[in-house]
Order: structure tokens, then sequence, then C-alpha cells
């Protein structure tokens, strides 16, 4: 028996394979190793493992997660990991190597993660040849959830959204201004929560200035990411997450100004990954 997960901040995807098919899917917490530790990992992915799923005849485990782009961060998920699932083969790998090769397989292409954050390769078809470097959500993340919740925020804080529109948002999660800032600045996983305002952008998106909040996201990753890929017109570029699919409009129309498209959007590479998986079997 194998498991393929890919685990972002928010929740992780996983797959179980049994004699080379495909057998049932299942959800669990998110594990990005900048926001957990071994031992917690451990002890929230064995309370969220679904009833007659047992750890001792899992074989292999394939793990693409968010955060998991250096030895040490690797090691972290590794070590929740080995602690519950003592007898398996575990592979952890960068979440962005996950979303080439659910996307491209062998081929080559420009990988894009658009969900709560945002990453960006260039893939060769085996190999993440080259990486603009995401700098996460207080610096970077172009694209993602949270930046765009991060745009719309700024404006609100600063006063520049309609009057309608900020009333509206504020009502509707029940805050004011000061507990924005506290869970900004104070509580945990302050990316979920910037990022958990794309759905009251996308619910509201024929409204002013939602439309140029989006295209502005959108032009930024661009700008900071794409181009920098040599000769990036000339390869496929394709996109993984929900950002990705539901503003996939807006995404396309910024990329025909680049003079490009990108000619594939999945909402969640899990099955493709596990397809990926079990053509190597």
């Amino acid at each position: 028996m194998i498991l393929v997960a890919d685990s972002g901040s928010t929740n992780t995807e996983w797959i179980v394979i049994k004699n080379n098919q495909i057998k049932f899917s299942f959800t669990t917490a998110g594990f990005n190793p900048y926001f957990t530790t071994s031992n917690k990992l451990y002890n929230d992915l064995k309370n969220q493992l679904p009833n007659g799923l047992d750890p001792k005849i899992i074989k292999h485990i394939f793990f693409y997660g968010s955060g998991c782009s250096t030895s040490e961060m690797k090691n972290l998920i590794f070590n929740g990991l080995q602690l519950l699932f003592k007898q398996s083969v575990i592979e952890v790998n960068h979440d962005l190597l996950g979303a080439a090769r659910a996307l491209f397989k062998n081929e080559p292409g420009i990988a894009l993660i658009l969900g709560t954050g945002s990453n960006t390769c260039f893939y060769d078809g085996k190999d993440i040849r080259k990486n603009v470097p995401s700098l996460g959500y207080i610096l970077g993340d172009e694209g993602g959830g949270d930046y765009l919740g991060k745009l719309f925020i700024t404006e609100l804080l600063y006063e520049n959204l309609p009057e309608k529109i900020s009333k509206e948002f504020l009502e509707k999660h029940q805050l004011t201004k000061s507990q924005i800032m506290q869970k900004i600045y104070k509580e945990e996983h302050p990316n979920q929560f910037l990022a958990s305002i794309c759905e009251f952008i996308s619910t509201n998106v024929s409204k002013e200035p939602m439309a140029g909040l989006i295209y502005k996201s959108f032009t930024d990753l661009f700008e900071k990411h794409i181009i920098k890929y040599e000769n990036f017109v000339n390869y496929k570029i394709r996109a993984i997450g929900s950002v990705a699919y539901y503003f996939k409009d807006f995404l396309n129309e910024v990329a025909g100004k680049y003079n490009t498209n990108i000619d594939l959007i999945v909402k969640n590479p899990i099955q493709e990954l596990a397809n990926y998986h079990l053509d190597l079997i």
C-alpha cells in the first residue's frame, strides 16, 4: 500500500494506492514545517487518519509539502511521519516538485502554485532547474491567496475601499479593524486568514476595486517571477491551486499581456500526482 500526499499550509490531501489502483482519498490538516513540529505532526496525523488505515501496512509514502524546500524542513516532516509510519519508506519533497510532476509528468514547462501562497519553477521534465524565490506571505507570494488578501486588507485599513464594501466585509466576518491587526500580527497562521479573504473577493468580483486588485496580484506574479525564466514564452505555463482555478479568467488575461497563456489549470494536484506515481509502478 502506498500513500501520496500533497500538503499546503491549510490542509493535506492524501490518496491511498493498493494493488496498482487508487483506492480512496482523505484530507487532514496542513503540515507546513514552518508552522508545525515533528511531534505535532505525529499527534495531529494520528488523530486524523481514517478508521481502518493501519500505518503498519503502508509500504511507501510520497509526501509533497509546502515549505519543504531545505533539508532541515524536509527532515522535520520526515521525522514526524516516521514516528507514525515506522515501517514505511518515506520520501519528502517540495510541493513545487509535486506541482510540476502533476502538471507536466515528463515534459518541460513552467509550473505555478497559486493557493494560500504562491511559488513557481522551471521544470525540465525530471527536476526543477530554476526557482525564483517565493519569499512567503510577508515579503512575497505574489499571485497567491494571501497576497490578494493582503492587497484587499491594506486598502481597507487605509480606508481606500468604498464604504459599502468595507462595511459589508467587516460585518460578514464580524471583525473590527483592530481585530484584523490582531489576526495579522498576533495570532497564528496570518497567511491563512489573509487567503480566506479571497472568498469575499470572489463573491464581489464585479464590484470596484476587486478586479483591479486581482489584476495587480497576477501582474506582480508575472513581473516578479514569470518573466525571469529565460524564454518563458517558448514554454507551456500551467498552474495548480484554488486561486488559479477560481480566478482563471483574470490570470489568462494577464498572461496574454505577456504574449503567453496558461494552457492547463488544476484546482487540486493530488489525483494527477497519484497518476504520476502509478505510471512508475
